[in-house]
């Protein structure tokens, strides 16, 4: 029986296009593609989300990366990049309902400490019962620990949760671990109707 419901963040409670947001720094597009590559692609942005590196020693690593023209941007996007973050309403109120109907809702999200600076603007996480950020622990989906982390932390067992995030690596990671879930898209009609067939009670309507 499913009891919990576990959320990503990014692209599942509020929407974060890399691609969109780098374009609206630069003129060229190439140096919209590169700056997205060697910024949100990059190993120092991985080291960001584990909690290892500081701001300051990724933008470095960066810039190595990149010419020295977009190296401006590069550091602006670093400490900008959730001025982008849009969170999403329809997610919100979904939640709402599941909590309402006595689920547990927790987060578990790859994200640095830049989290704790954004984290009011996420209204839906006033619902939640519980939150895991990988920095904090230094481990990041889809590594099983951060799971296993996840359910020590909080005393769940795996088959009485739903995990739910836009990685298909992630929800297969979970799913292993014994999890129920599903790659959440945008729509929150195939979110009520994967959870319905899990035995959730929510309204597929919604």
């Amino acid at each position: 029986m499913i009891k919990n419901i576990v959320f990503d963040m990014g692209n599942v409670l509020a929407q974060f296009d890399p691609a969109l947001f780098c374009a609206s720094r630069v003129k060229n597009p190439r140096d919209a593609v590169l700056l997205q590559r060697r910024v949100f692609a990059s190993v120092a942005w991985a080291q960001l989300d584990r909690g290892v590196i500081t701001k300051e020693k990724a933008v470095k690593a960066m810039e190595k990366q990149l010419p020295k023209k977009l190296w401006g941007h590069a550091a602006w996007l670093v400490e900008h990049w959730y001025d982008h973050f849009r969170p999403d309403k329809k997610i919100e109120e979904f939640i709402r309902h599941l909590k309402e109907a006595g689920y547990r809702i927790y987060l578990l999200s790859n994200a640095g400490l830049d989290f704790y600076d954004f984290r009011p603007s996420l209204k839906a996480l006033a619902y939640f019962d519980g939150e895991l950020i990988s920095a904090d622990v230094h481990l990041l989906k889809p590594d099983k620990d951060i799971f296993l982390t996840l359910l020590k932390k909080f005393t769940l067992k795996p088959g009485e949760c739903f995990f739910v995030d836009d990685m298909s690596a992630n929800v297969e990671a979970a799913l292993h671990l014994g999890f129920k879930g599903m790659v959440y898209t945008g729509k929150i009609r195939d979110l009520a109707l994967a959870l319905s067939e899990a035995g959730v009670a929510v309204q597929p309507s919604i």
